[in-house]
């Protein structure tokens, strides 16, 4: 990394202490010029800002906010602290990840050669380290379908090639600054779920395009704020966001019925399939 860039990392904790604990241990660990790690906390009650506080309080930067404003109001407030302190560079990451040492490594020297995009790793289960959660991604606005290029497979060399892709996921996205000063913030609207894919549509449509990075890794403990992927709250989120996103982005109110139905159908075959083999997440 050059002199004239600094990263800086935005992690939001929401009373989940020994997930950003151990968050924070692997950014201590990486490679290259130390990014500014900011810790935003989004009004815990189990004691993590004194705690973060008290163990690291000269190694990152403790935002404390007095309620909680969920994941695009949270990141939001570290995004613009991070930008008034001059970072170049933006990593948003879940608490509830570890990263490999080398990845700001990748992700600013991918930047350099793609100053025009948004950059996200591949992504694994923290509980099953060489199996994929996220490899890319593809998006349909007509069919309202989302999904994870490469999910549940093992890690074989398959996805290996730095490419354009249908999305970033917000559990760790990676983003020069002027591409929030071109697009703004996260649309706080969203109460949970598709900040980032309405980010990501945002983004395209200011001619900035989204890339996948296979070199740079990521393990994350998949939904452990929310309690797992059937979770009754999960489920009414993804639904609430997803119309939202739907009425943003489809214009046409008949496409969306379709859109929204198409969903609907295909989500319950998802959610009875993954109840009877246990491959939910």
């Amino acid at each position: 990394m050059s002199t004239d860039r600094r990263a800086g990392v935005i992690v939001l904790n929401w009373n989940g202490l020994s997930d950003t604990r151990e968050c924070l241990q692997s950014l201590f660990r990486l490679s290259g010029p130390p990014p500014r790690i900011y810790v935003v906390d989004n009004g815990s009650s189990d004691g993590s800002v004194a705690r973060l506080r008290e163990e690291f309080a000269d190694r990152i930067v403790l935002i404390a906010n007095p309620r909680n404003l969920l994941y695009a109001g949270g990141n939001n407030v570290g995004i613009l602290r991070a930008m008034s302190d001059g970072c170049t560079h933006l990593l948003l990451l879940n608490n509830d990840t570890t990263v490999d040492a080398a990845l700001l490594d990748v992700l600013t020297r991918a930047s350099a050669e793609h100053e025009d995009a948004i950059l996200c790793p591949k992504i694994y289960y923290a509980d099953r380290p060489d199996t994929l959660w996220y490899a890319g991604g593809t998006l349909s606005l007509r069919r309202a379908r989302v999904a994870h290029r490469g999910i549940r497979q093992r890690d074989r060399g398959q996805f290996e090639r730095l490419e354009e892709t249908g999305w970033a996921t917000g559990c760790a996205l990676f983003a020069p600054r002027r591409i929030y000063e071109t697009v703004g913030l996260l649309d706080e609207s969203f109460r949970l779920y598709c900040e980032d894919l309405d980010y990501c549509l945002r983004a395209r449509a200011a001619g900035f395009r989204i890339l996948y990075v296979p070199e740079a890794k990521v393990w994350h403990k998949v939904s452990a704020s929310l309690g797992g992927n059937l979770s009754r709250e999960k489920i009414v989120r993804k639904w609430n966001s997803l119309r939202r996103l739907l009425r943003k982005h489809l214009p046409n109110p008949f496409a969306r019925l379709l859109a929204l139905s198409d969903f609907a159908i295909t989500e319950a075959f998802r959610v009875v399939f993954g109840l009877i083999t246990g491959r939910l997440r």
